[in-house]
This record gives structure tokens, sequence and C-alpha cells, in this order.
């Protein structure tokens, strides 16, 4: 399982005043409103210690094409966001993290938090980044 899919699995797990995510594409984001994809970045940090173990961080955007007809639209999106951003931050402090095949997950947190990256016609595209850092098994 890639880190990508490790990721998405767990964000499924979100659930929003019984709204959640049917589905998270990966790469590419749908033109159908109410749909979310992950999107890695090409940005990766990496450290090594003393003992030669290595430390990785990957940071990918989840991007979810919502409604936004009405300022009650647009209002529930930002709290959708905020929820997740809040949920996000709950499960890191609780150390409960994605599971990798090939490390151990140590912090997922938002990088970037929820916005309005692209506005379209009765829609628009919010976006975050996520950060996951884990060592390498």
């Amino acid at each position: 399982m890639t880190i990508a899919e490790s990721l998405i699995e767990w964000l499924m797990e979100f659930n929003e005043d019984g709204k959640q995510m049917e589905r998270i594409d990966v790469d590419r984001q749908s033109a159908e409103v109410e749909s979310y994809s992950l999107i890695k970045e090409p940005t990766v940090n990496s450290t090594k210690n003393v003992l030669g173990e290595e430390t990785v961080t990957v940071h990918h955007t989840l991007m979810a094409r919502l409604a936004d007809q009405t300022n009650t639209d647009r209002i529930e999106n930002n709290a959708f966001g905020e929820a997740m951003e809040e949920w996000i931050e709950e499960k890191n402090d609780r150390r409960e993290y994605p599971v990798l095949t090939k490390g151990k997950v140590v912090e997922v947190r938002v990088t970037t938090p929820f916005f309005v990256g692209r506005t379209e016609t009765n829609n628009s595209v919010y976006q975050m980044t996520v950060a996951l850092k884990y060592e390498k098994a």
C-alpha cells in the first residue's frame, strides 16, 4: 500500500455531522461537485540521525470540489474544512496515525489550512496541505 493509499484510508474515517467523504481520488480532481482528491506535492524532507535511521516528511494536498452557490454553502464548506483540521490535530495528539507498510508514522499535521483555491461556476475547489512524517523501516 502506498503512502497516499494509507493517508486516504485514514482520512476516510473523518465524519462531520453525518457528512463523510465517499471517495478520495488520487492525483486528479474530478469536475463533479462533492468530490475529493489527494495530490502528492513535490516536496520531501528527509533527515538521518547518528544511527543512520531516516525520517521523511511528505506533503499531500487534499482538494474538495464543493457547491458554493449561497453564502450558507460557503459557510458550511469552511466549517467542514475547520472540522477536518481539528480532527487531524486530535488524531495527531492521540497518535492515531495511518498505517504504513514500509515505515512508522510519527506525525500528521495540516501545514496549509483549508482555503478556496479556485472558484468556478456554482462550485469552488477548496484545498489544504497535510504533512505526514514517518520513520523509514
